[in-house]
């Protein structure tokens, strides 16, 4: 009797085809398998792929020299401009780039651009920084090649070379790094004006700087400790406000009084734009260098409650501020309307004011070494002064505007390349 078979379910029929397949395939994997073993591609491959990730951690050790050499050369050449040479800024760079990488060795090399006296020599490397659209101001290229201990400029192939049997002898590897620093440009300000006599007496012409915690942190010793310079000492000045004599063209007080001196007057106003725009409601203007915004011979009367507010505020906070610094008054007799010529901007700090209704705000900062102003200061000012001082700062931004003003102790900075 014979037995009645079922016929295969199409679910069963697919079942068995694919298990014949993969025993196929399994066949031809292990064949391929073995002609790479024995004719050496699957190691080549291998060895291949180890020495290209060798060349990448190259790579990235020296960008990683090339952007922190950059920065603090640039740094330091804010810092001491009388250090801001090639000579003495190579061995930052190789400082720098050398314990960015793991072995310990490397090469690097600087070019100062907008430096006076400072040119740059041929690159021993190819390797080059981006294209910039950045104008202006001063910058350090620094770029970093390999170099090893025993003075091969070649990162040898680790298997590679020798599994392939080619005369393939290694790769000099590359990076670049630029910073970029200067007076800004354009840029929203303080509608607080000062004159540059001023600005040229408080700070020894822009030889003497100090921070709210300079005498703070000169006792306690920080100063070698935060890898900074220790300040010299400045005193807290009275800016005596221009008054409506000066701006109809007698700057008084004069810069050199006694002796009336025309073309350098001395003081502050409160700024309108050139348009004859008031200051916004952070008592701020838009001005660029060469500028001539506008002042009011009754501007402390008229400038809103906006800037007698933030005025209180910095006074209060002791915060540091971008302000305008003019070096002429352009005026006509009587004039109602005075231009004030921008010659750059600096950081001032506010320590205390005075006005016509009585003193408004201490002058004392128990933190500053200038400490109360003296009485003379205090004689000057029957009518209306800003007391404070000047201090530096640097502000990084990512794409730095430059102006074409001197240096008033007011930097940008950004990276470039």
């Amino acid at each position: 009797m014979h037995r009645l078979t079922r016929p295969l379910s199409a679910a069963r029929c697919v079942w068995r085809r694919a298990l014949r397949r993969h025993g196929s395939e399994d066949g031809l994997v292990a064949a391929m398998l073995a002609v790479l073993l024995s004719t050496g591609v699957f190691f080549g491959t291998g060895a291949l792929v180890i020495d290209v990730a060798q060349l990448s951690l190259e790579r990235t050790e020296l960008q990683s020299g090339a952007d922190a050499a950059s920065w603090a050369i640039a740094l330091n050449c804010v810092r001491v401009p009388a250090n801001c040479t090639t000579a003495a800024q190579s061995t930052v760079a190789s400082t720098y780039t050398t314990k960015n990488i793991k072995r310990g060795a490397a090469d690097s090399q600087i070019c100062l651009t907008g430096v006076t006296g400072q040119t740059c020599s041929a690159w021993s490397s190819l390797t080059t920084c981006p294209a910039t659209t950045v104008t202006g101001g001063k910058s350090v290229e620094v770029r970093t090649s390999t170099k090893l201990s025993s003075g091969s400029t070649l990162l040898p192939p680790t298997f590679a070379g020798t599994l392939s049997g080619s005369t393939y002898t290694g790769t000099r590897v590359g990076a670049c790094g630029r910073v970029a620093w200067g007076p800004p440009g354009r840029t929203k300000v303080f509608a607080l004006g000062i004159s540059l006599c001023d600005w040229q007496r408080m700070t020894n012409s822009g030889t003497t700087y100090y921070g709210p915690l300079v005498g703070l942190v000169g006792q306690l010793g920080l100063f070698p400790f935060l890898g900074l310079p220790a300040p010299t000492a400045a005193a807290e000045g009275a800016i005596v406000q221009v008054t409506g004599l000066s701006a109809a063209g007698l700057p008084l007080p004069s810069c050199t009084t006694p002796t009336l001196n025309l073309t350098k007057p001395r003081g502050w106003s409160w700024l309108y734009d050139n348009s004859l725009n008031p200051p916004d409601a952070n008592c701020e203007i838009g001005v660029d260098v060469g500028d001539e915004p506008r002042g009011f011979l009754l501007a402390n009367l008229t400038v809103g409650a906006n800037c007698r507010n933030r005025l209180q505020t910095l006074y209060t906070t002791r915060q540091p501020v971008l302000v305008p610094i003019f070096d002429q008054i352009e005026a006509v007799l009587l004039s109602a309307t005075p231009a004030y010529r921008i010659a750059g901007f600096a950081a001032f700090v506010v320590t205390g004011y005075s006005s016509l209704g009585g003193l408004l705000g201490s002058a004392a900062n128990l933190l500053s070494p200038g400490g109360v102003p003296s009485l003379v200061q205090n004689v000057l000012c029957t009518l209306n002064c800003i007391y404070g001082y000047f201090t530096r700062t640097v502000v990084p931004i990512d794409n730095p505007v430059f102006g074409t003003g001197s240096d008033y102790g007011a930097t940008v900075i950004g990276r470039t390349g």
